[in-house]
């Protein structure tokens, strides 16, 4: 799958693809939301098994596993998904996915809505689908990035609404990954070493690693790395700062070795992917 990616469509049409009882790890690097706007559905989200109503949004990260169990004749809604790369070429210094309750694998993946909420939240759906779809050009898509913003903003404002008394309901070891990923978040420029973040949870460097592999699916190097990864491709895309210049902001001591590292986790030189993703 290619960078910089969105998909936006009715519900009934992406659920007719999907198999029944299979389990899904969603390995593509994408974030997905998905709002049940009629009918029902069963769907298993990392370790628990919800009942999807109407006016109830769901929502799915990287690495996170699902399982579709069953869903009614006339269920339909609205389903976006997006990668890291189409979230950045919107706004400078817009809030980090990471940062959305939402998508942190120790939250509640669900969200209930009421009619003026419901109203609201599919309006943005509806305007996103429609920009996209009119796109003249396969960059002439700012309009359907801002509304994709505002629809996040407007779900964690609801979010935080409903969901400020709900208890953990999750395992610790989702909370160890979440903790980890918090720390990361914070720390990623001068900590790079598991073990470091491993002493910072007061575990095992082999047992942080265990965790985070099985309820992220990737390790807790990866992790960090794609981290850092990026804020080098945020620093590319939205500020005019050279390529020497993004690498000693990354504390980087090399320029050259910062370029090599860029290559192998992304595939292309920094320069060739800020003259391939640009504004």
């Amino acid at each position: 799958m290619e960078n910089n990616y969105l998909d936006i469509g009715r519900l009934a049409r992406k659920l007719a693809k999907v198999n029944l009882d299979e389990e899904v790890i969603n390995m593509r690097n994408l974030y997905k939301v998905v709002i049940v706007t009629k009918g029902t559905m069963h769907i298993r989200i990392s370790e628990r098994t919800y009942e999807i109503k109407r006016n109830t949004p769901y929502f799915i990260a990287p690495g996170q596993v699902s399982r579709l169990y069953e869903y009614s004749n006339d269920v339909d809604g609205y389903c976006v998904a997006f990668d890291i790369d189409y979230f950045l070429l919107c706004l400078k210094n817009q809030v980090q996915l990471c940062f959305y309750p939402f998508f942190q694998l120790d939250k509640y993946p669900l969200l209930q809505l009421n009619t003026i909420q419901n109203k609201k939240v599919l309006g943005l759906m509806k305007k996103i689908e429609i920009e996209y779809n009119s796109r003249k050009e396969i960059n002439d898509d700012l309009l359907t990035k801002l509304y994709l913003n505002i629809l996040l903003i407007e779900i964690e404002r609801i979010y935080k609404l409903k969901n400020s008394n709900q208890s953990n309901e999750q395992s610790r070891k989702r909370l160890i990954s979440s903790k980890f990923r918090q720390l990361v978040e914070k720390n990623y420029l001068s900590v790079r070493k598991v073990a470091e973040y491993a002493d910072m949870l007061t575990i095992a460097p082999n047992y942080l690693n265990d965790v985070v592999k099985e309820t992220t699916h990737q390790s807790a190097s990866e992790v960090i790395h794609g981290r850092l990864i990026l804020e080098a491709k945020a620093q590319l895309i939205q500020t005019e700062m050279s390529v020497n210049e993004v690498a000693y902001h990354l504390q980087f001591n090399d320029s050259s070795y910062f370029c090599r590292y860029f290559r192998r986790y992304t595939g292309v030189s920094p320069k060739t992917f800020r003259e391939t993703n640009h504004f």
